[in-house]
């Protein structure tokens, strides 16, 4: 067992639904559909495989230009939080829109710095393809997220 982490867009009357269940008075939970409207497949979203939020908050400072500093994840704001999970944090508006202006280049120089973050903090060794392959898939997320004038949510859980 392990966390899980994703990260999605949606409108504010959405936002907290993500992969949301509930009780409910079926019989059998395997052909539930009472909550198939939350599903995450109904949002646009990436799976982060082990990239979470303090690793957001890196790619952050990278993207600022500015050197990492902890106060960064402090922009994360957790906006669902209960014991048990799931946690849902609010991305800082600029990360998308500086992620989504991002060139084909920058990205590349944006994985080797957030790789060489991640290796100075010693959560690494990390390899840079896979970030750069997981940058452009959040690139076209953040894109998205624009151009459907919708906010960015980390979800997490157990």
């Amino acid at each position: 067992m392990g966390v899980l982490c994703e990260v999605y867009i949606a409108d504010r009357k959405r936002f907290k639904q993500y992969n949301f269940r509930d009780e409910c008075n079926c019989k059998n939970l395997y052909r539930c559909k009472c909550w198939d409207e939350f599903a995450a497949e109904t949002y646009d979203h990436i799976d982060n495989h082990r990239v979470y939020d303090r690793n957001f908050a890196q790619l952050l400072s990278v993207l600022r230009g500015k050197k990492h500093r902890d106060s960064v994840l402090k922009e994360f704001k957790l906006l669902e939080n209960s014991e048990e999970g799931p946690w849902i944090q609010k991305v800082p508006a600029d990360l998308p829109k500086l992620l989504a202006q991002a060139t084909v280049e920058d990205l590349k120089t944006i994985a080797d710095a957030w790789c060489k973050l991640i290796d100075d903090v010693g959560e690494g060794p990390v390899e840079k393809k896979l970030f750069l392959d997981y940058l452009r898939k959040f690139q076209k997320l953040c894109k998205k997220a624009i151009t459907k004038k919708q906010d960015m949510y980390l979800w997490t859980s157990l």
